[in-house]
Order: structure tokens, then sequence, then C-alpha cells
């Protein structure tokens, strides 16, 4: 499994590729609350551990249902709901952009080394049984004790988690200043495209 740097990480690039869509017009104390948002809902498939630790077996229900599209769809709609009901942003491109932060998380786990079987991520449940993992894998994975609480957190706690840790850190960083340059680059052709608005309309509010 990859370590929450990794996810964190991907939840930041899609919250970097919302900014190019939308442009800079928000607040630095919004676009980076936004930015933690999106780092949180990354790392939020994960949540099963806790669900897990809490009745004793940590990875009782790990890459079970909190890994599939059909939960990354129903955050996304439930995410669009919530922030267009609030009046800050629309309801589908809310939604796409919570669920691609959700979905950044899959796509983490697709691209991970995995030697237990089996291997991979279940997406497709329930239409498919079926595992999936990338035949190019990015990150290095820790194994996990799951069956109790003191093997999860003697597991999560040993030094070949740090190793782990500081590879993801290294790629963060890679990928983050990565991201930067190729959009300063880009910069002065984007500046002539209209930004992409994602807040709610004035007139639509009126209407509500």
């Amino acid at each position: 499994m990859a370590l929450p740097i990794a996810h964190a990480t991907a939840g930041y690039l899609v919250h970097r590729a919302e900014r190019g869509l939308r442009g800079d017009e928000r607040s630095s104390a919004v676009v980076w609350r936004r930015a933690l948002a999106l780092m949180i809902v990354g790392n939020l498939p994960d949540v099963d551990f806790l669900v897990g630790f809490v009745l004793g077996e940590p990875g009782a229900f790990h890459r079970g249902v909190s890994h599939t599209i059909v939960a990354a769809v129903a955050f996304a709609v439930a995410a669009g709901l919530v922030a267009s009901r609030r009046g800050r942003d629309r309801f589908v491109p809310a939604a796409l952009v919570f669920g691609a932060a959700y979905c950044s998380h899959l796509l983490v786990d697709f691209l991970t080394i995995d030697t237990r079987p089996p291997a991979g991520v279940e997406l497709l449940w329930p239409f498919s049984s079926a595992y999936f993992i990338s035949p190019v894998t990015l990150f290095t994975e820790i194994h996990i004790d799951g069956a109790t609480r003191m093997g999860f957190l003697e597991t999560v706690l040993a030094w070949p988690t740090l190793v782990v840790l500081a590879r993801e850190t290294v790629l963060a960083i890679v990928a983050v200043v990565t991201w930067g340059a190729v959009a300063a680059w880009r910069a002065p052709a984007e500046s002539q495209r209209p930004a992409l608005s994602l807040a709610q309309d004035p007139a639509e509010e009126d209407l509500v």
C-alpha cells in the first residue's frame, strides 16, 4: 500500500489542475483551504483502516468498498450536493473536482507494488470481482499487519515504513516541482484563455 504522502500529493495535484482551469481569483486562504480539503479527500478511502481498527482488526475492510469506482461516484455526488447547497460551487464542477481527488487515491494504489494476493484494487466491484494493478508501478508497498491493533501499529511505525515515506517525499517534490514548471511554461498561453468559472452564478442564487 502507498502511504499518506503519496495520496496527499495526488490530491494536491488535482487542486493545482482545478486552479489552472478556474484561475486564481480566490483569496490565498480559500485556495489553501481547498488544497487541504482535496489532500484529505485523496486519503479518504483509507478510512476503512480506522473502521477496522475500532473493531479490533484494522485490515478487515481495507481495499474493500471504499476503494471502488462506485464509492468514488457516490462521494463525488455527495460532495457536489454539499458544495452547491452552500452556494460556493456549481454541482457538476464540484462533483468532478472532489471525485477526481477521490479517484486519485485509487490511481495511486493501482500504481503501487502489491505482492500479497489478490494483488491490486477491486475497482469495479460490485460489477466485477477482478483486481487491477498496473504492469508498471511507481510506489513501493509496505506490509501492514491488519490482523491486530498492536500488529498494525508495529508495522506502521517500523523502519521500512520510514524508507517508503522518504521515497514518497522525493517523488512528491519531483511531481509538484514538475507541475509548477510546466504551469509556468504554459502561463503566457493560458493567460489568453478565459478561466472556467466554478462559482455559483448570482442569477442562480436569485432563482433559489
